[in-house]
């Protein structure tokens, strides 16, 4: 049996602002995936909606390290003010920065040992 995604209560606030800042939004309920989809004039930025006191899946961790090698824009957002710098190119924060579950809830869910050394290909630094 599959869980329904859980959204955080700041999520409705986060995507009001960004629509009044002419984004187009999209909620995403994918496992390890961001929750919003932020598109405008050809742009894209994915984010991650969480509580003050929200922790990232490892493998969220690892999937955001993932799309920013590939040149993705991902940020962890908590407040609308995060979500509008975070689009504006200004992410607050990122998975890095966020405190991680200290333990899997399956095998597959575990980070490989290039994201827990902090790189997304296994040869160089995250950017």
């Amino acid at each position: 049996m599959r869980w329904a995604a859980q959204r955080d209560d700041v999520e409705p606030a986060v995507v009001q602002a960004l629509q009044l800042a002419g984004w187009t939004v999209e909620r995403v309920s994918a496992p390890g995936f961001p929750d919003l989809l932020c598109c405008r004039r050809g742009q894209v930025v994915l984010l991650e909606v969480k509580s003050k006191r929200g922790r990232m899946e490892l493998a969220q961790v690892e999937l955001h390290a993932r799309l920013r090698a590939a040149g993705v824009v991902v940020a962890v957002v908590t407040t609308p003010e995060e979500a509008l710098a975070a689009v504006r190119g200004e992410p607050v924060r990122t998975a890095l920065d966020v405190p991680a579950v200290k333990r899997a809830r399956s095998p597959k869910a575990q980070a490989s040992p290039a994201v827990r050394q902090g790189r997304a290909d296994g040869v160089g630094p995250v950017r």
